[in-house]
């Protein structure tokens, strides 16, 4: 531009002096060197322009890609947001994951000792059981050999009568100790079935439903960790 204006100026200049010289007849040659002069400075300045044009035209494109450029760059700073808070998301998602995954270790954990718990509490129960059982059988033993004893003994009814009612009165109330016992004992047995069935059903689910949270939780991290891949 100042080139542009600077040979503006120099044409003004040779105009001017071009019409100095159409007055002065005087002085025909140097009249023509002034518009051979003038010439090549209109020559000049037409190249200017074009240069100008072109360089305009340079200026214009890089505007353009300067703009696409900024458009580019906005779009992908929305995406790069997007996936911060996308990522951010996903990562809250993991703690809660992890948290859930924790709590149900240690709710498997708690399931696990209340079971052994419960499992040697049965096993007191089964010896406890077994202990009365085997009260029992040397109970129904030392009836058995009483009654083999009454056999003995009918003989000396009349001189034993006394002796026998004493006896038989002992015998019913063993008998009846006996019954009361067994009806306890298949009670005892009857509610530790009870127990043990439904703490194993209760387990069971409990475990199950477990193994199914942990599993969806794999899942969902496999995902996430295939997704961030």
């Amino acid at each position: 531009q100042q080139e542009k204006e600077d040979l503006q100026g120099k044409l003004r200049l040779s105009e001017h002096l071009s019409q100095t010289a159409g007055k002065c007849e005087a002085t025909p040659a140097p009249s023509k060197n002034i518009d051979l002069e003038m010439k090549q400075l209109q020559c000049k300045l037409k190249n200017s322009n074009n240069k100008i044009t072109k360089q305009s035209a340079t200026v214009k494109s890089l505007k353009n890609e300067v703009q696409e450029n900024e458009e580019r760059i906005r779009v992908l700073e929305t995406k790069i947001s997007r996936l911060k808070r996308d990522l951010v998301m996903k990562r809250h998602l993991i703690e809660d994951l992890r948290s859930r995954l924790k709590a149900n270790q240690e709710n498997e954990k708690a399931s696990n000792e209340t079971l052994e718990s419960l499992e040697r509490k049965v096993k007191a129960l089964t010896e406890e059981c077994s202990n009365k059982k085997a009260s029992i059988d040397s109970l129904k033993q030392r009836l058995h050999v009483a009654t083999k004893e009454k056999s003995q003994y009918e003989e000396m009814y009349h001189k034993a009568k006394d002796e026998l009612e004493k006896k038989d009165l002992k015998l019913t109330n063993l008998e009846s100790k006996m019954i009361e016992t067994e009806c306890a004992m298949t009670e005892l047995e009857t509610t530790a079935s009870q127990q043990l069935h439904g703490l194993a059903k209760q387990s069971a689910q409990a475990l199950e439903t477990v193994q199914k949270k942990l599993l969806l939780s794999n899942d969902k991290v496999e995902e996430f960790i295939a997704f961030v891949k």
